[in-house]
């Protein structure tokens, strides 16, 4: 899995590329771990190339969520292809994690 990060106004973007299926997330989770122990607590996850998530790795993001939680900040979703918003969606995911179609929703 590729990880690209970059600030985009409060928020750590964290770009997750190169897999339409997604079925770990564990260095997801250690990037967001990290950003929190630094003070960092707004995080956008942008799953722009992903079609498909497995529910092991929504577990993970839902453990990450909580996490960002507890320190006060604000984890969101980026960007998700239709399939993997109607995933999502199915699994009431968007009604706890906020969810975007592009970057320009989180200057609001």
């Amino acid at each position: 899995m590729k990880i690209e990060t970059y600030t985009k106004g409060v928020y750590q973007v964290l770009k997750v590329g190169g897999q339409q299926h997604i079925s770990d997330l564990s260095e997801l989770k250690d990037l967001i771990v990290g950003y929190l122990q630094r003070g960092i607590t707004n995080i956008a996850v942008n799953f722009c190339d992903a079609s498909y998530i497995y529910s092991g790795a929504i577990t993970v993001l839902i453990d990450c969520f909580k996490k960002v939680k507890l320190k006060g900040g604000q984890l969101c979703i980026l960007e998700p292809d239709p399939g993997l918003f109607d995933i999502l969606e199915m699994l009431n995911i968007t009604r706890v994690i906020p969810v975007y179609n592009d970057e320009e929703a989180l200057q609001q």
